[in-house]
């Protein structure tokens, strides 16, 4: 069943990916590194604009969401996901920012007294005020 792409939508996928069987979770994090549009068109029903969108991401941002959610769910976490617009604000080519955060125990500069966990990954997706509308 394809989800509406928001935070109701992504976390009923992670809430049924974390609670699967190993090799159910192995599968989806397999998916989500060798073909994270296909993942995203599988699994959201996805307007015109957001499936352009997804098919004219750089690769650096691709392959930093992959392997983000990867690790996460591999950690048996659920990636931190924010997106602050309804249908009725978000138009279809409204610019946006996407906003990535990540703690991994193995960064070269550990967060001192954080309460992050190792793995712990966050996708936020802020649309920008336009003037005018």
């Amino acid at each position: 069943m394809k989800r509406t792409f928001d935070m109701p939508g992504v976390s009923d996928l992670q809430q049924e990916v974390l609670s699967s069987d190993y090799a159910q979770r192995l599968y989806m994090i397999n998916f989500v590194m060798s073909d994270f549009v296909g993942f995203m068109l599988a699994y959201f029903d996805l307007r015109a604009s957001q499936i352009q969108y997804l098919n004219t991401m750089s690769t650096a941002l691709i392959t930093s969401l992959s392997i983000g959610i990867a690790d996460s769910w591999n950690s048996g976490l659920a990636v931190d996901f924010q997106k602050n617009s309804s249908s009725a604000v978000e138009k279809e080519n409204t610019p946006k920012d996407i906003i990535l955060s990540r703690y991994n125990s193995s960064s070269d500069q550990p967060i001192v007294g954080s309460l992050l966990p190792t793995g712990y990954f966050s996708i936020r997706i802020v649309y920008r005020n336009i003037a005018g509308s």
